[in-house]
């Protein structure tokens, strides 16, 4: 709307425009990686990885660890999809960022025979130069997912 509109006697007023969004580079980043990861583009998250990243997946049970390379990261997210039969999603219902850090709060869901897996995590993240360096899971009942995936 412009500064100089001045509505005559009895003319409607015009309604406010709503505040232009912005969202933050690194959300929209984030974003993509999820929807890549729920289609299986194992070559989208790839470009969204620095070649330094680190996945720490805390916990005891046999997904849990340490990934350190972008191939180690998509060979656990393979694995993710390989042990629950094809099974596995996480959708994220709430993603904020900036500049170094990210969070995604999210719903995760597999199968597996005679278990389910059906809980919520939140996944941390850091970035440098428009890429993910480091990703941190945690899960928030850590025993059921330590069992899950026994």
């Amino acid at each position: 709307m412009s500064d100089l509109y001045v509505p005559l006697p009895g003319a409607p007023a015009l309604a406010p425009e709503p505040p232009p969004t912005y969202e933050h580079p690194n959300v929209t980043l984030l974003k993509d990686g999820y929807t890549a990861f729920a289609k299986g583009d194992m070559d989208l998250i790839r470009e969204l990885l620095a070649d330094d990243v680190v996945h720490r997946v805390p916990g005891r049970g046999p997904v849990c660890g340490e990934y350190r390379t972008p191939e180690e990261v998509l060979g656990f997210y393979v694995r993710l999809f390989e042990l629950s039969g094809g099974t596995f999603h996480t959708e994220p219902y709430s993603i904020m960022a900036n500049d170094e850090y990210g969070a995604a709060l999210v719903q995760t869901r597999a199968e597996r025979p005679s278990r389910i897996l059906d809980g919520r995590a939140v996944d941390l993240f850091r970035f440098r130069d428009g890429k993910v360096t480091e990703i941190r899971t945690l899960a928030e009942d850590q025993y059921a997912n330590d069992a899950f995936w026994t």
